[in-house]
C-alpha cells in the first residue's frame, strides 16, 4: 500500500510538470511509475486508472512532438535524395553538405522526441548512399566527429566544474542563465558527433546541467514569492490622497523590478496582477484628468471669442496639474502664444499707422495722445522749425539703417559716415538702443521748416514712413 501512495504521488508530479511544460520530466517520471508497476505486478484498479491516463498525455505528447518535427524530417530525408541524384564533384563538398544534414537529423533528435525506428533507418541507409562517392573524405570526417566528442566532454567537464565550485553559494540567477547559454551556444557548435557517442553524451550534457538547473528555478521560486508579497502590499495601499497611493504603488514597483527573474512563465502574470493591484488607484487620477481636458477644451473655445480675457485664461491654466504634458496642454499654450502674437500685431499695426501720420499732427492741441510717446507728442506740439534739410536727410539714412534698407545710392558718403558713428556707439554703449528710434523722430520733426510741408521734406518723409514700418517694436 506504501508503493501504491509513492506511485500516485509521482503521477501527480508529473502531471504538474506537464501542466508546467515540462515535458520531458513528466515523461521520465510516467515511465519509471511504469516499470515500478510491472515489478509489482498486481496493482489497484485505481491506480491502474490513473497511471493509464497519464500515460495518455505522454503518448500526446509525443505525437504532439511527432508532428511537429516529423515533417522537418522527411525534408531532410528529400534533401538527401536530391544529393544522391545529383553529387557534388568536390567529394569536400558533398561531405560538408552530408555533415550539415546530419547535424540538422541530430539537433531535432536533442530538441524533441527521437525520430522513429522505420525513419531513422531510411536516413540512415541515405545517409550512406549518399557517402559513397566521397569514401575517402570519410575518415577524415569520422575524425572531426571523434574531436566533435572530445570538445563536447569538455564542456561538460566545465559545467560539472562549474557546479562544483559554486554549489556552496551559487551566483546570482541572471549569471548562471548566461553560462548554461553560452554552454550550449559551444555545445552546438561542436556537432555532429559518432552516432554511439551521441546519445552518451546528450544524457551526461543534461546531467551536468541539472544541479545548476535546479539552482536557477530555486532563486526564481524566492523570487517569485518576494514578488506576490509585495502584490499584496499594493493592494493593501489605502491612502484617501490618490498621489499618495500611487507614489506608494511606484515606490513598490521599483522593489517589484529589483527583485529579479521569477521564471518566463511567471513574469507575465505576475507582471498582470501588479498592475491590476494599482488599476484603482490610477482609475481615480483619470476621473482628474478627465475633468482637467474638458476645463482646457472650454479654454481653447474661449480664446476663440474676441471679448475673451487672456489673463483670466492664464489664471485658469495656472491651476492645471494633471494635464501639463498632454498633447491638449501643448495645443492650447500655442493657441495662447498665437492669440497674443495676433494681439501685438494689431497694437503694432495701429501704432505704425499712427506714427506714419506724424506731420498731420504738427501745432495739436490736442492735451495728450495715448499712443504717440510723451515726448514726441510734446515736440508735436511745439516744433522748434529749425529747417536744417542737412539734418532732416541724416535722420531719414539713420531710421532706414535700423530698419536695414538700403538708402539711394546719392546717399553713399552720409550712409557710410553714420554707419560708422552707430557702430563705434554700440561698442562705446552711449547710446540708449531703445531711445534711439524716439529721438530721431524728435530730431526730424524739429528740423522741418515750418508746418507747411514742402516737397523735398514730403520725399524725405515718404522714406521715413517706410523705415518705421520696419520698426514696429522699436516705436517708443
Amino acid at each position: 500500500m506504501e508503493t501504491h501512495k509513492i506511485l500516485f504521488d509521482s503521477l501527480d508530479k508529473a502531471e504538474r510538470h506537464f501542466e508546467a511544460g515540462e515535458i520531458r520530466l513528466a515523461q521520465k517520471i510516467v515511465n519509471e511509475v511504469s516499470r515500478t508497476m510491472k515489478a509489482e505486478g498486481k496493482v489497484s484498479n485505481k491506480l491502474r486508472h490513473r497511471f493509464n491516463f497519464m500515460s495518455a498525455q505522454s503518448r500526446y505528447f509525443n505525437d504532439i512532438s511527432s508532428f511537429a518535427t516529423n515533417p522537418k524530417r522527411n525534408e531532410i530525408i528529400k534533401e538527401i535524395e536530391i544529393l544522391i541524384a545529383n553529387p557534388h564533384e568536390n567529394p569536400k563538398k558533398q561531405a560538408n553538405e552530408i555533415h550539415g544534414l546530419q547535424t540538422k537529423w541530430q539537433l531535432l533528435d536533442q530538441s524533441s522526441k527521437p525520430a522513429g525506428r522505420e525513419q531513422w533507418i531510411t536516413f540512415k541507409k541515405l545517409t550512406d548512399k549518399a557517402w559513397e562517392p566521397c569514401a575517402q573524405y570519410y575518415e577524415e570526417l569520422k575524425k572531426i566527429k571523434v574531436s566533435n566528442a572530445k570538445e563536447r566532454e569538455k564542456i561538460i567537464e566545465s559545467i560539472n566544474q562549474y557546479s562544483n565550485n559554486h554549489s556552496d553559494r551559487w551566483p546570482g540567477l541572471i549569471d548562471m542563465s548566461r553560462f548554461l547559454s553560452k554552454a550550449f551556444q559551444s555545445w552546438q557548435n561542436y556537432a555532429p558527433v559518432l552516432d554511439e557517442d551521441f546519445s552518451k553524451l546528450k544524457a551526461a550534457y543534461q546531467e551536468a546541467r541539472k544541479p545548476i538547473n535546479n539552482a536557477i528555478k530555486e532563486q526564481e521560486t524566492k523570487n517569485y514569492k518576494i514578488k506576490e508579497s509585495l502584490i499584496e502590499k499594493v493592494k493593501q495601499i489605502n491612502d484617501e490622497d490618490t498621489q499618495v497611493c500611487i507614489q506608494k504603488f511606484q515606490k513598490i514597483k521599483r522593489e517589484y523590478q529589483n527583485a529579479g527573474p521569477s521564471g518566463k512563465k511567471n513574469e507575465p502574470i505576475l507582471w498582470k496582477k501588479l498592475n491590476e493591484a494599482a488599476d484603482r488607484f490610477y482609475e481615480a487620477d483619470k476621473a482628474l484628468i478627465e475633468n482637467e481636458l474638458i476645463v482646457i477644451n472650454d479654454l481653447t473655445n474661449e480664446l476663440q471669442m474676441e471679448n475673451c480675457s487672456i489673463n483670466d485664461i492664464k489664471e485658469k491654466i495656472s491651476q492645471l496639474n494633471k494635464t501639463r504634458k498632454s498633447s491638449e496642454f501643448a495645443k492650447l499654450q500655442k493657441a495662447i502664444k498665437s492669440f497674443e502674437k495676433k494681439k501685438i500685431d494689431e497694437i503694432n499695426s495701429s501704432k505704425v499707422d499712427v506714427y506714419q501720420d506724424l506731420l498731420g499732427q504738427m501745432e495739436t492741441l490736442d492735451d495728450n495722445h495715448q499712443i504717440i510717446h510723451k515726448e514726441i507728442f510734446k515736440t508735436l506740439k511745439n516744433p522748434l522749425y529749425n529747417g536744417n534739410a542737412d539734418k532732416l536727410l541724416e535722420c531719414t539714412v539713420q531710421l532706414e539703417l535700423i530698419a536695414k534698407i538700403e538708402p539711394p545710392a546719392s546717399d553713399k558718403l552720409i550712409k557710410q559716415k553714420l554707419a560708422l558713428e552707430m557702430l563705434q556707439s554700440k561698442f562705446s554703449g552711449s547710446k540708449n538702443k531703445e531711445d534711439e528710434v524716439k529721438d530721431l523722430l524728435i530730431d526730424f520733426i524739429n528740423n522741418l521748416q515750418s508746418k507747411k510741408i514742402n516737397a523735398s521734406e514730403k520725399k524725405l518723409w515718404k522714406r521715413v514712413s517706410e523705415a518705421i514700418s520696419k520698426l514696429p517694436s522699436r516705436l517708443p
